[in-house]
């Protein structure tokens, strides 16, 4: 925020935390009865899903761009 990145494994962790959130209220809501909100809910929760794997690519991605750097710098 305010021009700094968050790093992906932090958004990784997050993501996936606020999934099992809405994933949890999502379950709730529709054995509750109230299935708007768990649908809702739960479009939340897969939204956080592939917000975590992006970020899990990124990292990997990240890691990738490091080792062929360090690799071209050695020779």
């Amino acid at each position: 925020m305010f021009g700094r990145r968050v790093p992906p494994h932090i958004v990784f962790l997050l993501s996936l935390l606020l999934a099992a959130l809405c994933g949890w209220a999502a379950y709730a809501a529709l054995t509750g009865g109230r299935t708007v909100w768990g649908v809702v809910a739960a479009l939340f929760a897969v939204w956080f899903v592939v917000d975590a794997v992006r970020s899990y690519s990124w990292a990997q991605n990240r890691k990738q761009l490091e080792a062929e750097k360090a690799a071209q710098s050695r020779k």
